[in-house]
């Protein structure tokens, strides 16, 4: 009997120290804008189960010269902000965003930010930003002949045109896949 006590006790105790604290629901967050928009964001969200002190900050980034970018976390600070703190209360879910200010500049970044619970836990979010050249369907027909394999939508299915507003990926002769998305 007592051995069963201890067994019991042990085991209950081990779930409080191995208990989780909080969850980040996605952490690689993909985000994909037109070059010539303001700007385009994504989320995910930070769940506290129990009481949390949270504290963030960038810890790199690689992005385009040209590009600014701001978090929502939960507040929304201004571009050139890249650390913050706040407590959560328990059985709180926060909503965690990254917002890219392309600024007509093509290309693909990466920021990764650093999120600190309880001075204990670490967790790193890594946002993948891609803003593209506006480009136009009748671009895309007119440059077919000259690579262009086949276009495909994300379920892998052959389309006879990009289809607008959805992501497609072009296979080119060279081999190179490239996703890409047509907005209106």
């Amino acid at each position: 009997m007592t051995k069963t006590i201890l067994s019991l006790f042990f085991l209950m105790s081990s779930q409080l120290l191995c208990s989780q604290s909080h969850l980040v629901q996605d952490l690689f967050v993909e985000l994909t804008g037109n070059a010539t928009n303001g700007d385009f964001s994504n989320n995910t969200y930070y769940f506290a189960y129990d009481s949390c002190d949270v504290s963030w900050q960038v810890i790199r980034d690689s992005i385009p010269d040209g590009w600014e970018y701001s978090f929502c976390f939960p507040n929304c600070y201004e571009p050139g902000i890249t650390s913050g703190n706040k407590l959560f209360l328990n059985n709180t879910e926060q909503y965690l965003n990254c917002h890219i200010y392309p600024n007509n500049v093509p290309g693909t970044g990466v920021i990764e930010m650093e999120i600190t619970t309880n001075g204990l836990y670490r967790d790193t979010v890594v946002w993948l930003g891609t803003a593209i050249d506006n480009l136009f369907i009748n671009e895309l027909a007119d440059n077919r002949p000259q690579g262009v394999l086949n276009i495909y939508n994300l379920e892998g299915k052959i389309l006879a045109k990009p289809t607008m507003n959805q992501i497609i990926l072009i296979e080119y002769e060279n081999g190179i896949i490239e996703k890409r998305i047509f907005l209106e």
